[in-house]
């Protein structure tokens, strides 16, 4: 089985994707600073409130009886509750604090890609570990905890990477329309 400390890898590495995508981004596009520190504390606490509840020990022996990609979803929504609602709720808490602080531009100029960025979070986090289970076969059984959460996070860590991704790509379609046009007047 691969190892966790792989998986933290693979985290980390989404991590350091998303801040060079940060500064790629004009100042207009980027999300909130901020913004995938406190979701990841804001999902940590939530996953503290599920693991109280016994939902945690739940979903990780429901990861491993290779459950279809949706019934595999609910799970996750559904057992995660607190989790989900602290990533999103702390994801937003720095755009929040950028109206409170009255920033130029407010918290418009901010909005859309933060939640952009937090909705990508979401989705990353929870078809992190259904998508690997679909993946290749794991040898040696079903995962553990640790290694449940370390999917989970780099799948929240690659979804905030492929939100700026788009941003970015987003940023250069009107220069591609303008040498496209450009090429086809000859």
């Amino acid at each position: 089985m691969p190892s966790l400390f792989a998986y933290l890898a693979i985290g980390a590495a989404g991590i350091l994707a998303h801040l060079r995508l940060h500064r790629a981004l004009p100042a207009r596009l980027r999300p909130v600073a901020g913004t995938m520190t406190s979701a990841m504390v804001g999902m940590l606490a939530g996953l503290w409130v599920d693991a109280s509840r016994g939902h945690l020990d739940l979903l990780v022996s429901l990861c491993g009886r290779g459950l279809p990609l949706g019934q595999s979803l609910r799970w996750h929504f559904g057992l995660l509750v607190a989790s989900n609602a602290g990533l999103v709720l702390a994801g937003v808490l720095p755009m929040l604090g950028l109206a409170r602080a009255g920033a130029s531009g407010g918290p418009r100029r901010a909005s859309i890609p933060t939640l952009f960025c937090v909705g990508s979070m979401l989705a990353g986090m929870n078809l992190g570990m259904p998508l690997l289970m679909h993946g290749p076969g794991l040898p040696g059984g079903a995962p553990g905890l640790a290694w449940m959460l370390a999917q989970m996070q780099a799948g929240m860590t690659w979804g905030a990477a492929a939100a700026l991704a788009v941003l970015c790509a987003a940023v250069r379609l009107p220069d591609v329309a303008m040498r496209a046009a450009d090429w086809r007047r000859g």
